[in-house]
């Protein structure tokens, strides 16, 4: 198997670490059956990426054998924010070589230098839709669920273009992230009406950058997962925490798409 080193990772403190370790327990609670978890946000900026690389470590760290598809064809925050490269100088090969069928699939499966964290690299695609939707990402998937605890998706926010929905529909379910003081109800009602609609399980909602109270009074903002629903709680929870933090407050700091 093909190896990349990845040089630089995320480096949440204490408090954010106790919470990515808190949405690991919460998706192993999920089922056995949600293998394929596709990772998305409304719109860009809301920090979806550095949540589904925390995940995606967390769960490797638990002792899950887990593979970071890399599906944001069109503007891959991944690559680096991770910094990673191949051993001894190769040529990357990643999902759009094999979607068009350039490659098989054991070409762009990666081991890293993180045990048991498998990586699915992407290069930037103009219209990478076609190539999403066509069985070969089907084929995929099954071979990745046939030889992984968890396949994590990284994928297009919803609103922007519709590569993040053509992936829900084919995982087993779906994260949201939500970035507080920022996402709008509209935007939050609209994305769950999409994942709805084709019919995949909407496992929970990730609140990222919420302002939370520290010792000595202070106030910090972070990345954080204020909490993590099934689906027959989501809707209303989802609802409840975008009316409570206001939809047009300012942030600060930087996140990634």
């Amino acid at each position: 198997m093909n190896r990349l080193n990845i040089r630089s990772m995320p480096n949440p403190d204490y408090f954010v670490q106790t919470e990515i370790d808190r949405l690991r327990v919460n998706v192993g609670f999920s089922g056995t059956d949600k293998k394929v978890i596709v990772v998305t946000s409304s719109v860009p900026n809301e920090g979806k990426s550095y949540i589904t690389v925390n995940l995606w470590r967390e769960l490797a760290n638990g002792g899950k054998r887990v593979c970071l598809m890399d599906c944001d064809m069109r503007k891959s925050a991944l690559r680096n924010t991770l910094q990673f490269s191949t051993e001894n100088g190769e040529e990357l090969k990643g999902l759009s070589h094999y979607l068009s069928g350039q490659v098989e699939a054991t070409d762009i499966v990666y081991s890293t230098n993180i045990e048991r964290a498998y990586l699915i690299p992407t290069l930037t695609q103009i219209n990478p839709s076609l190539l999403l939707e066509g069985n070969r990402m089907d084929k995929l998937l099954a071979l990745l669920k046939n030889n992984f605890d968890y396949v994590i998706i990284d994928s297009p926010p919803l609103r922007v273009v519709s590569d993040g929905k053509l992936m829900a529909a084919k995982s087993d379910g779906c994260i949201i992230v939500i970035r507080a003081h920022e996402t709008s109800k509209n935007d939050i009602k609209h994305s769950i009406k999409q994942i709805e609609s084709i019919g995949c399980p909407l496992l929970g909602v990730v609140l990222n950058r919420v302002e939370t109270k520290r010792s000595r009074g202070y106030y910090t903002k972070e990345y954080y997962s204020k909490y993590y629903a099934h689906s027959e709680d989501i809707n209303k929870n989802a609802l409840k925490e975008a009316e409570k933090i206001g939809e047009n407050a300012e942030t600060d700091g930087e996140d990634m798409t």
